[in-house]
């Protein structure tokens, strides 16, 4: 049953309430409820969209923030749990005082907590997933990194092994002049024998020995540095395309570094906003 003030005549600010209630559910930019009590019952109700409590006429219950504002004369802002009216929501209410300032009633906003848990189930969502992000992240930037420590070994591996091939180069050319001389002994030895006659004639195969080796020491050198030179270009090539890793890798690590952060800082917005 109604209260006394609602079969009497009610206070002005009562009517001039429930006139622009509808216009304040408007004028609010989310789905919500506008209610406005006397001291025990709701007088006028305007339902919304996910909020159709139907509470014109009904007692205020006690464990609600309306009674609370009513009890205290100050905004009260509580939870109101499904077991009260059926579904939960938020409810802001604010007492209404006559102009002696006593508490004669009051006028209440609720507002749905579908779109608060759907955020909140969106946020944890998105929060699992953002730390899933900084871990896959940060084990890309750890990898990245040992990849680079890994290509700068390898990378003096291939320095080392260019200064032994120049070793080889410079052993070659010893060899090559050896070589030379040696044929060049072998010959003057061959000239000698021939003047020495038959006396001279074993000195003269030896000579021819001599020369022989000398000629095939030579293009043994010969077909060595072709095969160096081919190394030489193949560790050229090498070389360039392992300073395109380095660098690959390189930048690998720090943008994946500078991921890391950036997400890392995106989660904490996130739990700012959680």
């Amino acid at each position: 049953m109604y209260s006394k003030m609602v079969l009497q005549e009610r206070p002005e600010i009562f009517e001039m309430l429930i006139h622009t209630a509808p216009i304040f559910q408007k004028l609010f930019p989310l789905d919500c409820t506008i209610a406005v009590t006397d001291k025990e019952y709701f007088i006028a109700d305007y339902p919304s969209k996910e909020l159709q409590l139907n509470l014109k006429g009904k007692r205020i219950p006690d464990d609600t923030g309306i009674m609370k504002s009513i009890k205290s004369g100050e905004i009260s802002t509580a939870i109101i749990n499904a077991e009260v009216y059926g579904v939960p929501f938020k409810s802001v209410a604010s007492p209404i005082k006559n102009e002696k300032g006593e508490v004669i009633g009051c006028m209440s906003l609720g507002m749905s907590m579908k779109n608060q848990e759907m955020l909140n189930e969106a946020t944890q969502s998105l929060a699992a997933t953002s730390e899933e992000i900084v871990a896959s992240t940060e084990e890309l930037a750890s990898t990245a990194q040992e990849l680079a420590r890994g290509m700068a070994v390898v990378d003096l591996m291939r320095k080392e092994m260019e200064e032994q091939v120049l070793k080889t180069e410079e052993i070659l050319t010893f060899i090559r002049d050896i070589s030379k001389n040696s044929n060049l002994l072998g010959l003057n030895a061959a000239i000698e024998a021939a003047r020495a006659g038959e006396a001279g004639r074993s000195f003269s195969i030896v000579a021819g020995e001599i020369r022989k080796m000398a000629d095939n020491s030579e293009k043994s050198v010969a077909q060595i540095k072709l095969i160096i030179e081919e190394i030489k270009k193949r560790t050229l090539q090498t070389s360039v395309e392992m300073q395109k890793s380095l660098q690959f890798s390189e930048n690998l690590a720090a943008v994946s570094q500078e991921i890391a952060i950036a997400i890392q800082g995106l989660n904490s917005y996130i739990m700012d906003l959680e």
